[in-house]
């Protein structure tokens, strides 16, 4: 065969947030292990991106990588590739903030490696026709992105062994296509199947150009990989055939590539990214017969010539399928607003390194990892935003105390949400379902409470019944995309789904045979018009406002009104509930307001929830109970110094239980601790045109 070129690019990342030991366990058995076996090969040479979020881990733990790094660009092995600091999609954040990211790393490698990288590794490949405007104003020449990008443009296959240019009204950027075949062999298939793929597809022009561009933690970290890529010698192997092949396969870094191979021609690619994450974005109906047909077409004799044109929906899809990312994403917006807000914003970029790192990309979707089903990833997304604000609110308000309540479309639904914000706590609470709390944040600490997460229904649950049995180690590896596996036996018997958000104050007229086990499994049944329906504002005050909304309970016409105060300086909501029966007949129901509380962890001794009145103190999270009569209960996540206590004015009862999502990740199927479910009960015994008063108190301290 004529001589071909390939480039392989490697993206190692872990997102802000991750456990140590993840990272930890990244490290030894896929960076290092990489890394050392491409020095034994001297010949071997490869573009490498590192993440900012990993940097400032490896800053802190481990500098066995900056030596391996530093060894390998005095080999002239390396070529480092710039991106996002903190992994940020760039498309989804302010433009000032996307050009600040790459600046930051690219500021970050020439200080520490002594190099200006030249091109990108961009986030999760999300691509959107603007970004080459942007990657022109941050000065970058090139990137790599899936060929499914390319063949939608209308390029054949053939066409993708180089590169293309294309402008978004500034100065050119060459574009790689990265073979997905290339991906889906490399390290799951023998090293003798890349050859032939590149073999059968090389075309006979001197410069075929391939290029191999992917995750580095598929080298030993992803399920079943350490052993077969390392143990058992795949990356050695691979390596040794490419210096045997060496007289037809010529190694490359993308910047050699650039310098020495000519462009194929001008380029205008459409939205999108790789081929999967059009399927994972698509909500569950969709995506159920994207995949139906998908798995059909594949059959088709013509599956090649029809796959460029099967593309699902595009990465901002994830902010209409998950409320949680696009109030996620909305806060992003609002924090970073805020710092370009500040007069004096161009010296003190300290304010707005906490808003970048809030831009880590990871917590903001979910596909075939995790993502945002992790709440410790969450977590410390939304506490870099809301540290971020908070300094930058300090600044604003010169150390005041203040209130300030703003009708606003926060999330960008066309209909207002209402904010509660005050020097220690936030509170944003949205009229249009059920005039429910979706946000609650101790400011000092960065602590949101409602970082919770309803349970929906994912296109991957209907094989959670059949994740049981785990492959055989000794065979050859497979995609983590094909890997049916599960942590713990029996997880679809825990499946449970929401019939309503996992939010705060949100009433419920649940009926008189009703379980505990119900609201945990969501199967509570509702009588009333309230739950998921729209409150009115009826007033605003300078501290709060009050809801109000007439529904029914069965047949009975009734009405809600729930009053919202603060205090200047307090991290205190002083909440009256009055339910009036308007109808000529009694009432008599149990009625019940829910809290959900992000509390991180379900049995961890620094997690934990006490009851003054009955001596019971520092009990775990997990545990399915009731409580009666109550007029106070305590929760504490000790590890961020962080405590919640509730107050009544008089006594209630608490069903309380785990929220636990089972989702997919790295590792197959898992159960997962989101929240800690508390509901207040009360049963009314109203006459006609008679009313009810209670007012409960919740306060946000450091434990």
């Amino acid at each position: 065969m004529s001589k071909v070129h390939l480039a392989l690019v490697l993206h190692n990342h872990q997102p802000i947030g991750n456990f140590d030991e993840v990272f930890t366990m990244a490290f030894e058995k896929s960076y290092r292990p990489f890394l050392e076996t491409a020095l034994a090969h001297p010949s071997i040479r490869f573009s490498l991106h590192t993440s900012g979020c990993l940097f400032e881990w490896l800053e802190q733990n481990c500098h066995e990588y900056f030596d391996l790094i530093n060894r390998l660009l005095e080999n002239q092995q390396v070529e480092l590739l710039g991106g996002a600091m903190y992994e940020a999609i760039l498309p989804i954040i302010p433009r000032v903030d996307a050009v600040e990211q790459i600046d930051r790393l690219r500021e970050y490698l020439k200080q520490r490696f002594g190099v200006t990288p030249r091109g990108i590794w961009l986030p999760e490949r999300v691509w959107e026709p603007e970004i080459p405007a942007l990657l022109s104003e941050a000065k970058v020449e090139y990137l790599a992105l899936d060929d499914d990008e390319f063949l939608a443009a209308g390029h054949r296959p053939e066409e993708l062994n180089g590169y293309y240019m294309t402008e978004a009204s500034g100065d050119p950027v060459a574009l790689f296509p990265i073979h997905k075949r290339l991906r889906y062999t490399i390290p799951f298939k023998e090293p003798q199947a890349s050859f032939d793929y590149m073999v059968e597809t090389a075309d006979d022009r001197p410069h075929s150009l391939f290029v191999m561009g992917d995750d580095g933690e598929k080298f030993g970290l992803w399920p079943r990989t350490y052993k077969y890529v390392i143990e058992e010698g795949w990356l050695h192997r691979f390596f040794e055939a490419l210096e045997r092949e060496s007289d037809h396969v010529q190694l490359e870094t993308l910047s050699s590539a650039r310098d020495t191979i000519k462009p194929l021609g001008r380029t205008y690619l459409p939205a999108g990214s790789y081929f999967e994450m059009g399927e994972w974005v698509l909500p569950l109906h969709a995506g159920q017969n994207y995949s139906k047909h998908h798995k059909e077409l594949e059959k088709h004799p013509d599956w090649d010539e029809i796959r460029p044109f099967y593309r699902g929906g595009f990465w901002r899809g994830f902010l209409a399928k998950y409320p949680e990312s696009n109030y996620l994403h909305k806060r992003m917006l609002r924090s970073s607003a805020k710092f370009q807000a500040l007069s004096n914003r161009k010296t003190d970029t300290k304010y707005q390194t906490d808003i970048l790192r809030g831009q880590c990309n990871c917590p903001y979707w979910h596909g075939v990892f995790g993502g945002l089903y992790l709440p410790h990833l969450r977590h410390a997304v939304w506490k870099s935003l809301i540290m971020g604000e908070y300094e930058i609110d300090n600044l604003t308000h010169r150390g005041r105390k203040w209130i300030e309540v703003t009708p606003v479309d926060y999330d960008k639904d066309g209909l207002d949400e209402i904010l509660i914000e005050n020097s220690v706590m936030n509170t944003y609470v949205s009229p249009a379902r059920g005039g429910s709390i979706f946000e609650w944040d101790f400011r000092p600490k960065g602590y949101n409470l409602l970082n919770t997460l309803t349970r929906r229904e994912e296109q991957y649950h209907k094989n959670v019944h059949r994740a049981q049995f785990i492959a055989d180690e000794h065979s050859e590896s497979a995609s983590i995309h094909d890997l049916l596996l599960a942590k713990e036996p029996n997880l679809y018997l825990q499946m449970h789904f929401d019939k309503w958000p996992r939010a705060a104050l949100l009433d419920h007229f649940y009926g008189w045979d009703s379980t505990i086990e119900q609201f945990r499994d969501a199967q509570l049944k509702d009588y009333g018009t309230f739950l998921n329906e729209s409150y009115e504002l009826l007033e605003m005050f300078t501290d709060g406002f009050t809801l109000k909304r007439n529904g029914r309970i069965g047949e009975t016409d009734v009405e809600i009104r729930k009053t919202i105060r603060t205090l200047p300086g307090k991290s205190v909501l002083n909440i009256d509930y009055e339910i009036l029966n308007h109808a000529h007949h009694e009432l008599h129901t149990p009625f019940g307001v829910e809290w959900n509380l992000a509390l991180m962890s379900r049995s961890s001794h620094q997690h934990h929830i006490s009851i003054p009145e009955t001596g019971e103190w520092n009990q775990p999270l997990s545990e399915t109970r009731e409580h009666a009569p109550v007029q106070e209960i305590r929760l504490a996540d000790e590890h961020e110094g962080v405590a919640v206590r509730f107050s009544f004015d008089t006594s209630t009862g608490i069903w309380r239980v785990p929220i636990e999502s089972i989702s997919n990740s790295e590792g197959g199927f898992e159960k997962v601790f989101q929240s800690v479910a508390l509901l207040f009960r009360w049963e009314l015994h109203l006459g006609a045109q008679q009313s009810w008063r209670r007012r409960i108190t919740a306060s946000l301290a450091e434990a």
